[in-house]
């Protein structure tokens, strides 16, 4: 499966209906992709902002939904 269309999967609880325990700076980078995707902008720039952060050491929910979010952006992580 192509690990951005799992990070977009993965991302819709938590900017649809915003959840608890979601780091600010993780959201507006989670929200930015998927506004880019729905208005069908370039998603380049949020897919690097979100590659560029260390998916063991962002804030997210212990949640099936955080450990699926956290899974999706351990797939986009650049080293």
């Amino acid at each position: 499966m192509d690990p951005v269309a799992e990070l977009r999967a993965a991302l819709a609880p938590f900017v649809v209906a915003l959840k608890p325990g979601v780091a600010q700076v993780l959201y507006k980078a989670l929200y930015r992709l998927h506004v880019a995707h729905v208005r069908g902008h370039d998603q380049s720039a949020a897919v690097a902002r979100l590659a560029s952060m260390d998916p063991e050491r962002v804030k997210v929910p212990a949640s099936e939904e955080g450990r699926r979010l956290r899974a999706a952006l351990r797939g986009i992580h650049a080293p």
